[in-house]
């Protein structure tokens, strides 16, 4: 019966010419009124009784944006003549152009930033956490995951093996205690190949662990030689190498999930146990540190 009715009616309309239905007129008419009453109203039009386009009026104050919007968030970094600041590890308040922090940076030819981005930035060594200090020849600067240093009788760059040096401190019983940090277990190989070697017999059976060095724009200078067997730490397995360490997380935590692999704040670790100096660790201005605010 539904298929007789709808064919009668397709063929009482004249072809061509079919009779616009009522309904389809007025809901032609209000999508032409509505915009145009919108656009009037918004220009400043009103009718003679403003209670009738209330709701229109509603809606279109609901569209306008606020005159009190919160403002955008402060950038915490910016970039500079020759790099960049950054405010993160820095405490203090208030606007972040006048917040104090650590400027990286290729200033005075010591090409801090360039290496840093080189290695891989912030997501694979952290925020700095110092500025620059100076050693015997040597200017370093911290930051939360590695340590870099200049060494002027050569002009390069290179990673501090800081592990190394905690260890040669006699502090691996403290990194294991507090940071959960594997003692060192195995002497430096040879040459180059048996690093290698080392390196993908240790992680054979920990491919997330693999992964990671794997991805790393240059992992070797970043991370050195593996100088401990992987560990079980119960949530985790962790590995140490020269210049930092590795975790693999087996159950889900706040700051990564379960199977994620993250890198030990080893710079963190060297400051709290006194390896810098204290004033290096002190935030300074934009101005100070860089000479610009970029």
């Amino acid at each position: 019966m539904r298929q007789e009715v709808y064919d009668g009616w397709i063929r009482a309309a004249p072809r061509g010419r079919a009779e616009l239905a009522r309904p389809t007129l007025l809901v032609l008419l209000a999508a032409v009124a509505v915009p145009a009453l919108m656009v009037a109203l918004a220009l400043g039009w009103r009718p003679l009784d403003p209670t009738v386009f209330a709701p229109i009026e509603k809606t279109l104050a609901a569209l306008r944006p606020a005159a009190n919007a919160a403002p955008r968030a402060e950038a915490a970094d910016w970039r500079t003549a020759d790099g960049w600041f950054y405010t993160q590890l820095a405490s203090a308040s208030g606007p972040s152009a006048d917040r104090p922090g650590f400027a990286v940076s290729d200033r005075d030819g010591k090409p801090f930033w360039s290496e840093f981005q080189r290695l891989g930035g912030p997501t694979l060594l952290g925020y700095p956490l110092s500025g620059r200090f100076e050693g015997e020849g040597v200017t370093y600067q911290a930051f939360q995951r590695a340590v870099l240093a200049y060494l002027a009788a050569s002009g390069t760059m290179r990673v501090v093996p800081i592990l190394d040096q905690l260890h040669a401190a006699g502090l691996d019983d403290s990194l294991v205690a507090s940071s959960g940090i594997p003692t060192l277990g195995l002497p430096s190989p040879a040459g180059v190949e048996s690093a290698g070697v080392r390196t993908g017999w240790l992680l054979a059976d920990y491919p997330a662990l693999e992964a990671y060095v794997a991805a790393a724009p240059d992992a070797s200078a970043l991370l050195g030689l593996p100088t401990s067997t992987v560990q079980d730490f119960g949530p985790y397995y962790g590995v140490r190498f020269q210049n930092g360490a590795l975790q693999q997380w087996k159950v889900d935590m706040p700051w990564a999930r379960k199977g994620d692999v993250t890198a030990v704040n080893v710079g963190e670790i060297a400051a709290r146990l006194g390896q810098f100096p204290a004033e290096a660790l002190v935030p300074t201005a934009a101005e100070a540190a860089t000479g610009s605010r970029g």
